[in-house]
């Protein structure tokens, strides 16, 4: 979303949440503003009905009264149910309507009615659904334990149907519940377990037409703070994600969903396709920054190499094309710290000893990072000549200098890629990187000058890109790390007599588009930091994905895009993939990365729909 289409809809939310409405009993009620002066109270009026209640059953009842009206949390410990109601009081009875929420697991609603006695401290259910509890008695603050935050009891992956639980921009919480034109929702200040929240904010209103909410928000006891107004939401893009604007105080801004998943079965889905139908792989699954899961299964040797070795989740394994993930990542980084964007010109980078045709003067770095360079070298156009040889560096100089000769619009291009290994270096350092070009007059003497450039790559993809994540990689790994064997149908059928490839000492001099090698804890490490902002800011990320720099393409999931980048290893003899690899990423600060030792088809699809597969049917 643009700047100022994101300007467009808060002003226009604010407008709504000027006129909002709160729902009543049968639906809509009028007009409320809850900040606003109030109607006259009943004849006979409660004490106070703003208290704490316990139930009969053990629950706990937030309840807060405003003039006529009241709003009201009620949860279990037991997650047997947490609602929220409002209504209105007439003399000792209370009206109105209840919403189960996400934050427990029945999804129920239905019509309210309570009355009060004994000056607000006792409240009985005397008609409307069954919601729990018959009897509630008032309790101070310090008779109760806070139940804690929890993951959705029930949740809907649709921008139709908003059930399930939110996280806010602010670290705050928000069970969300759709039903019937009514949107209603709990929302909880992020607080230490059994410490009581800031504040606590039920939210009732309804959908407009436009998909744009507006409605009532009100703190109740469960937290400290005493505040209430109006707000306006509106829904941006396809990924479930909420803007909010409130009236009466500055809090959240912005709701993305967090879904909960069966973790259990997000592993074992992987496993039952990949389990003996490759010589051996890894995986890692990341949520908000922290490894939820991982695992490892077969050979990450087998026995014609020397003796056979367990694949494990710290083996050093190639990433193949997963590395433009990587690579893409230092040149946005790189640009981004000297203010540039992608759409900057590449020509005005290179060292003038590099001779270019003229066509590199429109070349962009968006070009090569989104595959439409065409440069010489694309998948399905053959190679220059020089390129099929074993001097790297003059296969980039020759790819500059016959220039963007493909006409294909978009054509995957491994070798525009490795330009990175010589424009990373020149963009993060341009005065040091220039000084070696001149020293040596870009020429690649005894290979001197591109190892110094490939060197310099390097050490920006290990320091600036990986270092900020805690994690490490190698172009030419040692101890454990796995060799890519050859298969056929499944590892029975691995050819008996081909030992596994190895990665060879000369590979950081051919990376950019791949060569890397990493375990997949590392890999995870550097997907979940990028995913949430920390290597570059996540404005960037999420270009990247919907721009596709770096990034494949998406999986069409339940809960919305997967974006993706998956690589697959060419043996040295060119008779296939020797490893596959997929990166994913998915809504709820989600990331997942497999490796695969191995090319079969004994399991079914491609790796990333595997994958992604594996996560809907994971939802609960």
């Amino acid at each position: 979303m643009s700047r100022t289409t994101l300007i467009v809809l808060l002003a226009a939310i604010a407008s709504i949440a000027s006129t909002a409405t709160a729902a009543g009993p049968g639906g809509p009620t009028a007009v409320v503003d809850p900040t606003g002066p109030q109607a006259p109270p009943a004849p006979i009026v409660a004490e106070s009905l703003t208290r704490i209640f316990r139930g009969d059953d053990g629950g706990a009842l937030y309840l807060r009264r405003l003039g006529t009206k009241v709003f009201g949390f009620g949860e279990h410990p037991g997650r047997k149910y947490a609602y929220v109601l409002t209504g209105t009081v007439s003399g000792d009875r209370i009206s109105g309507s209840w919403w189960d929420t996400p934050k427990g697991t029945r999804a129920e609603t239905g019509a309210l009615e309570l009355r009060w006695s004994q000056q607000g401290t006792r409240i009985v259910r005397s008609g409307g659904r069954d919601l729990g509890p018959d009897v509630f008695t008032s309790i101070p603050a310090t008779g109760i334990r806070w139940p804690v935050r929890q993951a959705a009891g029930f949740q809907a992956t649709t921008t139709g149907d908003l059930d399930g639980a939110f996280a806010g921009d602010d670290a705050s919480r928000h069970y969300v519940r759709e039903i019937d034109g009514n949107v209603v929702w709990v929302a909880e200040r992020a607080a230490q377990p059994d410490e009581r929240p800031g504040w606590v904010s039920v939210f009732v209103g309804k959908r407009r037409t436009g998909g744009g909410i507006s409605g009532a928000w009100v703190d109740v006891p469960k937290g400290l703070e005493t505040r209430s107004g109006t707000f306006g939401a509106g829904l941006i893009g396809t990924k479930r994600e909420v803007v909010l604007a409130l009236t009466g105080a500055v809090r959240t801004k912005r709701l993305v969903p967090d879904y909960a998943l069966d973790w259990d079965r997000f592993e074992s889905s992987i496993a039952s396709q990949l389990n003996g139908n490759v010589v051996g792989y890894a995986y890692a699954m990341t949520k908000n920054g922290g490894f939820i899961r991982s695992g490892a299964w077969g050979s990450r040797r087998l026995a014609i190499d020397g003796g056979k070795l367990p694949f494990t989740t710290e083996t050093q394994v190639q990433t193949a094309s997963a590395a433009k993930l990587i690579s893409a990542t230092a040149i946005v980084k790189a640009l981004h710290l000297r203010g540039l964007t992608v759409d900057a010109r590449v020509k005005s980078f290179l060292p003038s000893c590099i001779k270019t045709d003229t066509s590199i003067d429109t070349l962009t770095f968006r070009d090569i990072l989104d595959h439409t360079s065409g440069l010489p070298g694309a998948r399905g156009s053959g190679t220059v000549e020089s390129c099929n040889g074993t001097d790297p560096y003059d296969c980039l100089l020759k790819i500059l200098a016959e220039g963007r000769t493909q006409t294909t619009a978009k054509a995957y291009n491994n070798k525009a890629y490795d330009l990175l290994r010589l424009l990373v270096p020149l963009v993060a350092d341009p005065t040091g990187t220039m000084a070696i070009y001149d020293s040596w007059k870009c020429k690649n003497t005894k290979g001197v000058l591109h190892r110094k450039l490939s060197t310099r790559f390097l050490h920006y993809l290990f320091d600036e890109v990986l270092g900020p994540a805690g994690a490490r990689a190698s172009f030419y790994p040692g101890g454990d790390f796995s060799l890519n064997y050859r298969c056929k149908a499944t590892v029975v059928a691995c050819e008996p007599n081909v030992k596994g490839e190895a990665s060879r000492i000369d590979f950081f001099e051919r990376s950019g588009s791949g060569k890397m090698s990493t375990s997949v804890l590392d890999y995870a490490r550097f997907l979940s930091a990028l995913d949430r902002g920390e290597i570059i800011p996540k404005s960037l990320v999420e270009a990247m994905k919907t721009d596709r720099l770096g990034f494949d393409s998406a999986f069409g999931g339940q809960a919305g895009p997967y974006a993706w980048k998956n690589g697959g290893c060419p043996d040295f003899e060119g008779k296939g993939r020797t490893c596959k690899t997929v990166a994913m990423t998915f809504p709820s600060d989600i990331q997942v990365y497999v490796a695969v030792n191995s090319d079969t088809s004994g399991y079914t699809g491609s790796l990333q729909s595997l994958v992604g597969s594996a996560f809907d049917t994971a939802l609960r």
